[in-house]
């Protein structure tokens, strides 16, 4: 099995983690890609928010960052009821082995 490398980096340094297929593809999914961006760009204040940004169902935007926190990608703070979704870094690199 190849092995699949990706770098987050961020004003607090790099992170490289080796990621299996199921992770790389979480990550390269388009919706991905969008909420990461999303996030980064606009700092939503809660989940709610987010899925207005994006202009999609709260609920699975729910469900996509909650998988996306299980997988360390995204970090939520609680704010009251709310949780906000934020990303320590500003660049992902994936590299693929072959």
């Amino acid at each position: 099995m190849s092995d699949i490398a990706l770098r987050l980096s961020g004003p607090n340094g790099t992170e490289t983690r080796l990621l299996d297929s199921e992770e790389a593809a979480l990550i390269c999914r388009p919706t991905t890609i969008e909420l990461l961006r999303a996030i980064a760009k606009e700092e939503p204040a809660s989940i709610r928010e987010t899925a207005r940004i994006v202009e999609r169902d709260v609920r699975q935007v729910h469900d996509n960052l909650w998988t996306l926190g299980e997988h360390g990608f995204v970090e939520f703070e609680r704010t009251g009821r709310s949780r906000r979704p934020f990303v320590s870094y500003d660049e992902i690199e994936l590299e693929i082995g072959l």
